[in-house]
């Protein structure tokens, strides 16, 4: 039986403030897969619930199978010689039928992995295939987040080990050689199927190890991979236009133009003026700019079961009905309301709501402080705070910076118009400088010239067709879908599903809608998407025992 408890954190990839964070919109803190639900962790004695990694995922009187290790990574794959550190992992043999079985390994994300040990139970996907198959589920921690740092103070010098390919040889290596105590001795990839799966950067982590280093998993999964990283991501914008109330998207296009007008035609003093009706008076135009599309941002963690967004909350201001409408005022029809009424709406929003809760999940800052969008104090915390459980996520800036991924979210002519002109992209990646100043001579990949493009001639991008045994799976309104293989600007159009190569698109969905179980119980689609995943895996893990001629435990 599917547990269902379930929450999610938002994410994406660009600078400007850290005030949608944690999990990302200007601050680069990943790109997110649901986290642990509230209601999931635990009550009365949270340290104690803690240290059994299961908080309150199972009833007391049930004994938590989730159990912690540690595995010695090396902290330079091409220099043995420097030594190891500890990288934390997290397994649940509940389901495993015994020696042979199938391993399912989470590939590592952004983040620390303390809340998202879920993923090894059957909430997710992950732990459903594990269930499925009689096997083990386990996930591993990214090198430098967590307690997986062989570093404790994060610079440009001490950074230069945390790149995609260490990351990747991290997840062979662990495959290859952790002592599983469960597996008796048959837990490496020639003795049972592994199987990579991951969702966003993990995600696009499973697509480019299938390339770039067969041989050692069996199958993989890749929800919302983003394959295709691209600079100057706007188009990360398109699909919430399209989820969006077509009311709401033409307004909020009329108000952000009109917006846009009124700052460039003041002076300072009636910028400010302007800026303080919606309560943001303090912050400089950009960092103004950037705190509006917070809303926007929240989109990618909009889940079915719950399908609650800051967007709709802020639609509602928009269009003049409150809240939630809780007084079940007329909604205004596709035309909407005009930009003067809309920006108003918007205004009484951030006023009332938005700005007085953008600093909310930070510590750094009290309650209804909006110095988390400052992005100009160099002694902000945000540039200071250099200890590996950083609030604003400094690796995933890291990676952004040096691989780099990029994926600025800013204005360019002829976007969507969702967002202000004055979010220009030089202002984002000039934080690089910001987060990253020279150490020892060492800095970042992008100062130095490295370039996005260099990272899709490498792994190949949404042109990697030529794949074994993985399946893809996107959201039709996922802001990131446009990395993807199912992008719609993808030459030659979205990649057509086939045998060799299937290709799931959610319809309806947002980022990673197949990933969290309780989805399928309220969505036909996501159902019919999760169970078709779930049949393709479950195929391909049988013909592992079966071209082995290897007997299948539990089977």
């Amino acid at each position: 039986m599917v547990r269902s408890i379930i929450s999610t954190i938002a994410a994406a990839c660009a600078f400007a403030g850290v005030a949608q964070a944690i999990g990302f919109g200007p601050a680069n803190t990943g790109m997110g897969i649901p986290s642990m639900p509230e209601e999931a962790l635990a009550k009365g004695d949270p340290a104690a619930a803690e240290a059994s990694y299961c908080y309150n995922l199972y009833p007391p009187s049930v004994p938590c199978p989730i159990v912690a290790g540690t595995f010695d990574q090396y902290i330079d794959h091409d220099k043995p010689e420097l030594g190891t550190f500890k990288q934390r992992y997290w397994y649940n043999a509940e389901f495993y039928a015994g020696p042979g079985s199938p391993i399912i390994l989470n590939a590592p994300g952004e983040e620390a992995a303390d809340y998202y040990v879920w993923y090894t139970t059957n909430y997710t996907l992950p732990g459903v295939f594990a269930q499925d198959n009689k096997g083990a589920a386990i996930f591993l921690e990214h090198r430098f987040w967590g307690e997986s740092s062989p570093y404790k103070t994060l610079t440009a010098k001490t950074l230069q080990l945390l790149t995609l390919d260490q990351a990747m040889r991290d997840i062979i290596n662990f495959a290859k050689k952790v002592d599983l105590p469960f597996t008796k001795g048959t837990g490496s990839p020639d003795k049972s199927p592994w199987i990579l799966t991951g969702g966003s950067y993990p995600g696009a982590v499973v697509a480019w190890v299938n390339k770039l280093f067969p041989g050692t998993f069996w199958a993989y999964h890749s929800s919302s991979g983003v394959v295709q990283p691209i600079a100057d991501y706007w188009q990360y914008f398109q699909p919430i236009e399209a989820a969006m109330p077509r009311n709401c998207s033409k307004d909020l296009k009329l108000a952000i133009k009109q917006l846009d007008s009124m700052m460039d035609s003041r002076d300072a003093a009636g910028r400010t003026a302007l800026k303080s009706k919606f309560g943001l008076g303090d912050l400089a135009d950009d960092d103004f700019a950037s705190s509006l599309i917070d809303p926007l941002w929240s989109w990618q963690g909009t889940l079915f079961y719950s399908h609650s967004s800051k967007l709709y909350d802020m639609c509602d201001y928009i269009e003049g009905v409150g809240n939630h409408n809780i007084n079940k005022t007329e909604v205004p029809g596709e035309e909407g309301v005009g930009g003067c009424k809309a920006l108003h709406g918007l205004a009484k929003y951030y006023r009332e709501y938005n700005s007085k809760h953008l600093c909310d999940s930070f510590s750094y800052w009290p309650t209804g402080s909006d110095a988390c969008s400052v992005t100009h104090n160099v002694s902000s915390p945000i540039y200071t705070d250099r200890t590996v459980r950083n609030e604003i996520n400094l690796q995933w800036q890291w990676m952004c910076c040096n691989e780099p991924f990029q994926q600025w979210q800013a204005y360019v002519p002829g976007d969507t118009g969702l967002i202000s002109k004055y979010i220009p992209t030089q202002a984002q990646r000039a934080q690089c400088d910001l987060f990253f100043p020279t150490d020892d001579g060492f800095t970042y990949g992008l100062k130095a010239g490295r370039t996005t493009q260099q990272i899709v001639e490498k792994t190949g991008g949404w042109d990697n067709i030529h794949t074994t045994r993985l399946v893809y799976v996107n959201g039709e309104f996922d802001p990131w879908r446009q990395e993807t293989v199912s992008s719609t600007i993808r030459p030659g159009g979205p990649l057509e599903s086939t045998p060799e190569v299937p290709v799931f698109l959610i319809k309806g969905g947002s980022h990673c809608s197949d990933l969290i179980m309780k989805d399928a119980e309220v969505n036909t689609d996501a159902a019919r998407v999760i169970q078709g995943v779930r049949d393709v895996i479950n195929k391909w893990t049988a013909e592992f025992y079966t071209e082995k001629g290897i007997k299948r435990p539990g089977f």
